[in-house]
């Protein structure tokens, strides 16, 4: 496998030789319309895999957004293009890369988790949530750069390096999901998987202008993955479209909803409620939930309800959604033991890897006692879910009482911080204080730029309503459409408008069978394009030649019976002419 390691990063000069081109720019499409162009000639799963791998090696140096490169997807994809060939896609997501958070098992790639000393910890199995993937035909292409343990939600700073914000990298890519989300914004992946603990997926899709989803606690297996506090840690999906997300979790999640039927609705029926307190500009709190939200995310805010009930939503003001806040990470690192065992690992506890040295962050704190002893049988540990159970019907409770079907909040209350002051500031957020405690879904999807920085806004629902959740997204997202690549981050090849012309005359003649030779030379010239048009006027003048042809003999069944009856009529009438 290669690795990239951010200290050698910076020593290596950059070099891009024999880019892929193909017809068409990828950069903006969803999955439909990826799946769309396969079917129409113009890609293959190889070409679309070798187009993400020159992107990684264009532009992962300057967001240090991955840890380690699948080598072998390049054969993973020949093999899916045969089998598309031969029997069709397995899915939506058939052939198409993914970047996995590095704290989720793939099988033949280590799982670092961040951290230096676990380079050599290669999983045994998948997690399930990644066989899922690949049974569907999905092919990780790498395991994403993030917050070291997943500790931190401002910043993702692991013993790789720091991870930098996709639209400007002076930018905290925050996290601890970074590496995931910036991945997706810069256009190295179709979509990406992260996790959530506190607000590790929402708060870096809001800062880096992407739709990432917390699932319901359970709903999508966390087998195979390093937890941070087992009770709200979940696996969700990073993805540029609302539409891509609901596919993506399809697949991956423990529902027969089928979350694509909740696809560009309108909301009329939809009652939406606001949290006054979460978008206050003129508080004096300090809350990292209820203290002041920036005049700017006020007024995005603002737009956004303007925009909902524009779409058909009941919009309703509450106070406020108070939940008791308790954290509790007592189990991480008897979970960590556990799950090494699992691996290669030389390290083979918490402890191992702190006398190695391996690391970046402060996870001596949490060796000890309870490494070896399970925390889960304490009583301490049941008045904490007791807390929580509590919150959850305080939560339901508040959701039947004012009959609402989702709550929105901006997903960050503050201008995005830069890389310096990521370090040491506050995180101004509902996020962590609302869907983590009670397990219940929310994404974050974009809501505009400020000082060309993107900011998100975050709909939460009860548990198991993620429809609902797509539902809002998506009728927002298609009013807005706010997803723009990155302009340090462009396109590594423009189409020339020769490709467009012959495009025109493909598309108008490739079921017609008397076109079929120009078709098949085309259709061989689009799938293997390298930027030359040299050919393409010839391949304009064979259609332009052909359609002088005269129209071939009609061989059709119909059409010689009415030729018979016709002449027949002919003799008959000649007959009685004779015999007059």
């Amino acid at each position: 496998m290669k690795k990239f390691i951010f200290l050698l990063i910076l020593l290596i000069p950059f070099k891009v030789l024999a880019l892929e081109q193909a017809v068409i720019d990828i950069n903006e499409l969803n999955i439909y319309e990826i799946q769309e162009y396969v079917d129409k000639g113009y890609l293959t799963y190889e070409k679309i895999v070798r187009l993400y791998l020159d992107r990684i090696e264009a532009y992962n140096e300057q967001y240090n957004a991955l840890i380690t490169i699948n080598e072998n997807a390049i054969e993973e994809a020949k093999k899916l293009d045969l089998e598309y060939q031969e029997s069709g896609r397995r899915s939506l997501i058939h052939g198409l890369p993914v970047i996995v958070k590095d704290n989720i098992d793939v099988k033949g790639m280590p799982t670092t988790n961040g951290a230096s000393g676990l380079l050599d910890s290669y999983p045994y199995e998948n997690a399930e949530v990644i066989q899922k993937l690949i049974d569907n035909g999905a092919i990780i292409i790498a395991k994403a750069n993030m917050d070291e343990f997943a500790f931190n939600a401002t910043y993702t700073h692991s013993s790789f390096g720091d991870t930098y914000n996709a639209y400007n990298t002076l930018y905290s890519s925050y996290g601890s999901s970074g590496g995931s989300a910036v991945s997706v914004a810069s256009n190295l992946a179709v979509f990406a998987l992260g996790t959530d603990t506190g607000s590790s997926i929402r708060v870096p899709s809001s800062a880096n202008g992407v739709v990432g989803i917390r699932p319901t606690f359970d709903l999508v297996s966390t087998d195979g993955v390093i937890k941070f506090e087992e009770t709200r840690d979940v696996v969700g999906v990073i993805t540029k479209y609302v539409s891509d997300n609901a596919i993506v979790l399809d697949i991956i999640d423990n529902s027969d909803t089928k979350y694509e039927d909740y696809l560009n609705k309108d909301l009329s029926g939809i009652k939406i409620a606001v949290i006054n307190g979460f978008m206050n500009p003129n508080t004096n709190s300090t809350s990292v939930d209820y203290g002041k939200t920036d005049r700017f995310i006020y007024n995005m805010m603002t737009k956004a309800i303007a925009d909902l009930e524009e779409l058909g939503a009941e919009i309703i003001y509450l106070d406020n959604f108070y939940l008791t806040y308790k954290f509790d990470a007592t189990t991480m690192c008897y979970n960590f033991n556990e799950y090494i065992k699992g691996t290669s690992s030389k390290i083979k506890s918490l402890d191992d890897l702190i006398k190695n040295g391996g690391y970046t962050q402060y996870i001596n704190g949490y060796n000890g006692y309870y490494c070896d002893h399970d925390y889960k049988e304490t009583s301490a540990y049941q008045n904490y879910l007791n807390i929580r159970n509590n919150n959850i019907k305080l939560a339901n409770n508040r959701f039947e009482e004012y009959e609402i079907d989702a709550i929105i909040y901006p997903t960050l209350k503050t201008k995005l911080y830069t890389n310096d002051e990521a370090k040491y500031s506050q995180i101004y957020t509902p996020s962590s204080s609302t869907a983590p405690l009670i397990g219940f879904p929310a994404i974050s999807i974009p809501m505009g730029f400020y000082d060309e920085l993107p900011y998100g806004l975050e709909i939460m629902a009860q548990a198991n309503n993620e429809k609902i959740i797509y539902q809002i997204a998506s009728a927002y997202e298609n009013l807005t459409n706010y997803y723009q690549t990155p302009s340090i981050a462009p396109s590594l090849y423009e189409i020339p408008e020769e490709v467009n012309d012959l495009l025109e005359y493909y598309d108008t003649y490739k079921n017609d069978s008397k076109y079929e030779n120009i078709n098949n030379e085309v259709q061989d010239y689009l799938i293997n394009f390298d930027g030359n048009v040299d050919n393409i006027n010839n391949l304009i003048n064979k259609y332009d030649e052909e359609s002088l042809i005269p129209e071939p003999k009609i061989e059709n069944n119909n059409y010689n019976y009415i030729i018979l009856l016709l002449g027949g009529l002919v003799a008959v009438i000649i007959i009685k002419k004779v015999r007059k």
